[in-house]
């Protein structure tokens, strides 16, 4: 029994594909993306998954191509604030290729949480775990040509984000906080470890700038006042915007129809702005790229 069970891992282990096999898969699926985005936070709570969803449905408005990867492995939210919850991954029969589930205006969408049987299960696992399908999201998934795609990370400096960051080195930074001291202070951090790996910024957005009043428009530092740009000047890093704390922004969540669509509102407005902002940056640094190698 020993003897069959050896030989059993051993198959197993012969049939999966190496470190280094699986970066080169990677790296040819990347290659088919012209801009590749990272969303992260020092702290949870700071509405970061709300800022990569509208981020990237905001792309998408405006006619760009893009996928939207939930690397949130155990805390997936983007499913729910897209609609998608009972979606799941199509599979090419013929060609036994997956692909990522087709999301609103052809947003290309993918997440622990079309893998869970019920939305109600728990994601128990282990740093190894969370990595492997992670690395699997990338190598695996049919994503083809994109103009963008957006990492929606978990909060902190754990396995994932330190995954994302070095399998795709040309991985561009945005960094969410919210005014707050405490969350300042945790972006602060998250800026640290950034640098640390050598990695580019696009900026810093302050979520949650002001709490606006649905009856009067009244706006309300609840969470204090500009702290978030502040140490973006401190720190040398571009101040992408401000979103306020607006009761459209959380019901386009809850609907799974993001504020941005919503062009009567003060978030639809700012989103927009940051989403050309982010264009402007990443697609004239490409021509100077071009006109430099002229």
């Amino acid at each position: 029994m020993s003897e069959k069970k050896s030989v059993n891992n051993t198959e197993t282990k012969e049939k999966r594909p190496s470190a280094i096999e699986i970066q080169y898969q990677i790296s040819k699926r990347m290659e088919k993306v012209k801009h590749k985005i990272a969303v992260i936070s020092g702290k949870g709570g700071v509405g970061k998954t709300t800022i990569a969803v509208n981020i990237a449905y905001g792309l998408r408005k405006i006619g760009k191509t893009v996928g939207l990867c939930d690397v949130d492995i155990t805390g997936p939210m983007v499913p729910k604030m897209l609609h998608l919850e009972d979606k799941h991954p199509p599979i090419d029969q013929s060609s036994e290729k997956i692909f990522p589930v087709e999301g609103p205006l052809g947003l290309k969408v993918l997440s622990m949480a079309f893998f869970l049987k019920n939305p109600d299960d728990a994601v128990i696992w282990r740093g190894p775990m969370k990595m492997s399908f992670t690395r699997q999201m990338l190598s695996d998934f049919e994503w083809g040509e994109l103009d963008y795609l957006i990492f929606d990370l978990p909060p902190g400096t754990g396995d994932e984000i330190l995954d994302i960051l070095q399998l795709i080195p040309e991985v561009k930074i945005i960094i969410v906080s919210t005014p707050q001291e405490v969350s300042v202070l945790d972006a602060r951090k998250t800026i640290g470890m950034t640098r640390t790996m050598k990695r580019d910024f696009l900026g810093l957005i302050e979520n949650m700038s002001g709490f606006i009043c649905p009856h009067c428009g009244l706006e309300t530092s609840i969470f204090g006042q500009g702290g978030a740009r502040k140490a973006a000047g401190e720190l040398g890093v571009p101040f992408l915007g401000g979103v306020p704390f607006e009761l459209a922004t959380r019901e386009g969540g809850d609907t799974g129809i993001p504020v941005i669509n919503n062009e009567t509102t003060e978030g639809s407005k700012i989103f927009s702005r940051i989403v050309a902002k982010i264009q402007e940056e990443l697609e004239n640094e490409k021509l100077v790229k071009k006109d430099d190698s002229n």
